[in-house]
């Protein structure tokens, strides 16, 4: 926490202490009809508003970056499982035959490699490309996110550009 945010919520528990067992002691004893007299002098700091929602900002910030960060590996984690199962799936069709006897259905006739390659390839490849849809649509989101704090760092700290106001029919600056 950074000094003047510290001062601030510490002057506020104060002040709501102060309030709270004055508010108690004059709950507590009804027959006494003197009246408790305000404090003299109160002294709040309150925190710099552009500060503190700064800190605020930056941890968002932050914190996004690393969601998409992380969301980028697993991108590119599935992308390589996708091309090692294309790969495999690959190798394991070409240690395949294609057999037509006559009178009867086609089929295909594999090696010992290609029987166990060719269903490894294709999984990994399916879960691959799975893997890849979801994280590609994740890694928008997230930096759409990520955008729009962005956005509203500028706003806070540029202000807002010229725009219609409907309710006082006027442009706005």
């Amino acid at each position: 926490m950074t000094r003047p945010l510290l001062a601030a919520t510490l002057g506020l528990t104060l002040v709501a202490f102060t309030a709270t067992s004055a508010a108690a002691q004059q709950n507590s004893s009804p027959s006494v009809q003197a009246e408790a007299a305000p404090p003299a002098v109160i002294i709040t700091t309150s925190p710099n508003q552009i500060a503190a929602s700064q800190v605020y900002f930056d941890y968002d910030l932050d914190e996004a970056e690393e969601r998409s960060r992380r969301v980028r590996v697993a991108l590119i984690s599935t992308s390589a499982v996708f091309g090692v199962g294309v790969i495999l799936a690959a190798v394991g069709a070409s240690e395949c035959q294609y057999i037509q006897p006559v009178n009867q259905p086609d089929y295909y006739f594999c090696s010992s490699a290609g029987n166990v390659l060719l269903p490894l390839g294709g999984t990994l490849a399916g879960f691959g490309a799975i893997g890849m849809i979801t994280s590609g649509i994740m890694l928008g989101v997230r930096n759409k996110q990520k955008r729009e704090i962005e956005r509203d760092m500028r706003r806070r700290y540029y202000g807002d550009r010229p725009h219609w106001d409907i309710e006082s029919a006027r442009f706005v600056f």
